[in-house]
């Protein structure tokens, strides 16, 4: 099980608690040993992503059962035994209230005032078509409580949630709606993509105008009920909720964010279930898309091929592996792995940002140029590693800055805020370039920090930034919920932990017409072959298990 040392000592000082804690509240003195050991376990596997640990050894189970450090009871306890796996306490919280809100809101539900929503859907789409899986999806918004939308880059997810909004609007025009998603760059793309598509959608811009101007994040959304301080009993007041990139979601922020769905409100969660997981426990937008769910509608006609028809190809080679090698694409580069080959392809496709630097040209300019091009590597350590990567990359272009700058901030600057904070409206993920204070003076070093939001362009002096790191080099995990014209991809190694199917997949995926692959083909096609594995019991749970 994979963690990392700081990690592995953490779970190991849990377990060593809950040895003592057994002991000292009147446990069994020989089962003491065995309590201390699975409580490591199922730390580490909390650590690694899973929601809990099998416990195949019989002893072991009834050693656990009879510990007074272990429920379920009436009396929460730091560690639960259920259906023969062991669960940090607050996990297994998470996954039975999850399943019980999701089994709340797969029901049937007719929309007050809406007595054809068929009819609605025809006159959305221009056509009635039963078989279409965008009809089926938003007919099922207007019927259900719950949606479930999986489908991959290209397939139409966002066309279909910019018409299941416009449908909803016109049939209940007093309804509210937020948009949402996991990262702030995620809920600002989903809300930039459907105001592209509401703009054809509703050219005279009566429905626009009733709906949101921007996304926001889940937390944000959430607000106290994110970190567990309130949930159903504060829920929240919007009649249609949509997240995007739902496969982000772990099982704790998803279990606060059913709870929270008013009464007759909707739920549409929307991603990719091929994708990577969130980066805590739980595969939650998988384990929903499997379940015998009724609102679960898979998107699976690729409309974007003819611009990028070999990466489309690849990414559903490496989605299908079974065994047999893939076939490559010919226009997609492939070669060893080359920290400088890697850094001047970076360079030279971002070369349109540095001179709009130079020339003093607006942030939006400079962002929408960085953004045609990122480098995603696997790893954030190690010689082809996302630090490696993004120190190379800055060595070259302070060599480009204006000014003195300093050791941090330079202009030129790309990077990504790593700590929420929410007194500044700055979260983990946003994205932001350095640059001269426009009437400032960048040769003394006066610089500030730009980010594109709903509101506009919003500028933060260096000195008032939260924690950042470099975003030139992104790891694959950071990337989601992103796209970029063109994306260099840094597998990890054959045999490597961090080498999947859903990583390679969705780096893959994150392109939109140009890729270039830094690994072995033998990386990419045995990572094809293992998909990760999540323990936990929210599929069985939905099931009836």
């Amino acid at each position: 099980m994979r963690a990392t040392e700081p990690g592995a000592r953490v779970a190991r000082e849990f377990g060593r608690a809950m040895q003592a804690l057994h002991a000292r509240i009147g446990g069994d003195a020989a089962r003491a040993a065995i309590v201390g050991r699975f409580a490591t376990l199922a730390w580490r596997a909390a650590d690694a992503g899973h929601v809990c640990v099998d416990v195949a050894d019989a002893c072991a189970r009834e050693a656990l059962a009879r510990s007074p450090v272990v429920g379920p009871s009436d009396d929460p306890r730091p560690l639960v035994l259920d259906c023969g796996a062991l669960y940090l306490h607050r996990l297994w919280r998470a996954e039975t209230a999850l399943a019980r809100s999701v089994r709340a809101l797969d029901v049937a539900a007719p929309l007050p005032g809406c007595d054809d929503p068929a009819r609605v859907v025809a006159e959305v789409f221009g056509r009635a078509d039963a078989v279409d899986p965008q009809q089926r999806a938003v007919a099922c918004a207007l019927r259900r409580r719950l949606t479930v939308l999986s489908g991959g880059p290209g397939t139409g997810k966002t066309t279909t949630l910019a018409r299941l909004v416009v449908a909803f609007a016109r049939a209940a025009p007093q309804a509210r709606i937020a948009y949402a998603a996991p990262t702030g760059k995620a809920a600002a793309r989903l809300a930039q993509s459907l105001g592209a598509q509401l703009a054809a959608l509703d050219p005279t811009g009566s429905l626009r105008a009733r709906l949101p101007a921007a996304g926001q994040t889940v937390h944000r959304l959430l607000g106290a009920r994110a970190d567990g301080r309130a949930g159903a009993s504060m829920p929240l007041d919007e009649d249609l909720v949509i997240v995007d990139e739902a496969s982000m979601l772990d099982i704790e922020l998803a279990s606060r964010l059913l709870e929270s769905i008013g009464p007759g409100a909707r739920l549409v969660l929307a991603g990719d279930r091929d994708q990577l997981a969130s980066v805590e426990a739980g595969a939650v937008f998988a384990d929903l898309c499997a379940a015998p769910l009724a609102g679960v509608v898979v998107l699976e006609r690729n409309n974007r091929q003819q611009d990028a028809p070999d990466i489309a190809a690849l990414a559903a080679a490496i989605r299908a592996r079974a065994g047999a090698p893939i076939d490559w694409p010919a226009t997609i580069a492939l070669a060893a792995p080359d920290a400088a080959a890697i850094v001047g392809e970076a360079l030279h496709a971002w070369r349109d940002a540095f001179e709009a630097v130079a020339a003093g040209a607006a942030a939006q300019q400079v962002l929408a140029a960085y953004d045609r091009h990122r480098v995603l590597a696997a790893m954030r350590e190690g010689p082809f590693g996302v630090d490696a990567l993004n120190a190379a990359m800055a060595l070259r272009v302070r060599g480009l800055a204006l000014g003195v700058g300093n050791p941090d901030w330079y202009a030129g600057r790309l990077a990504m805020v790593t700590k929420n904070e929410p007194g500044l409206g700055l979260f983990n993920g946003d994205v932001g370039v350095c640059l001269p204070h426009p009437g400032g003076d960048a040769r003394n070093g006066d610089l500030v920090v730009a980010f594109e939001g709903p509101a506009g362009l919003r500028l933060f002096p260096v000195l008032q930034m939260p924690a950042c790191q470099d975003a030139r080099a992104l790891t694959v995990h950071k990337s989601q919920g992103s796209e970029f014209e063109s994306v260099a991809l840094v597998p990890a190694p054959a045999g490597h932990p961090l080498a999947t199917r859903e990583l390679v997949y969705t780096g893959v995926t994150r392109a939109r017409r140009r890729l270039s692959v830094w690994g072995s083909r033998e990386a990419v096609e045995q990572a094809a072959l293992r998909p990760t594995e999540r323990h936990g019991r929210l599929a069985q749970r939905l099931a009836g298990a």
